[in-house]
């Protein structure tokens, strides 16, 4: 799936992805994060593309308090709620 960005939000979410702690940049363009802070945890898999990002894996994150770790739980199929999420975490101004 695609997310169509303006150019502030492209260029406030690379920011973001650079100084936060749990992303993780795997090439020029794409960045893996995980967003524990939010009302529904997320890991993201995300690929700068002309006008904005290619979303090449989503899923919810759930955690296990036996196993005291998190697990991928159900994907994310909707650009609402990967925009949705990266709003909630900061990533810019909605």
């Amino acid at each position: 799936m695609k997310i169509k960005l303006t150019q502030a939000q492209e260029e406030a979410l690379r920011a973001f992805l650079e100084g936060f702690e749990d992303a993780e940049r795997l090439s020029a363009r794409e960045y893996v994060v995980d967003l524990y802070d939010i009302p529904v945890p997320v890991s993201l898999d995300l690929v700068f593309v002309r006008g904005g990002v290619a979303v090449d894996g989503a899923a919810e994150l759930l955690y296990d308090a036996e196993q005291d770790g998190w697990y991928m739980g159900q994907r994310l199929e909707s650009p609402d709620d990967v925009r949705a999420a990266l709003e909630q975490a900061g990533a810019w101004k909605a």
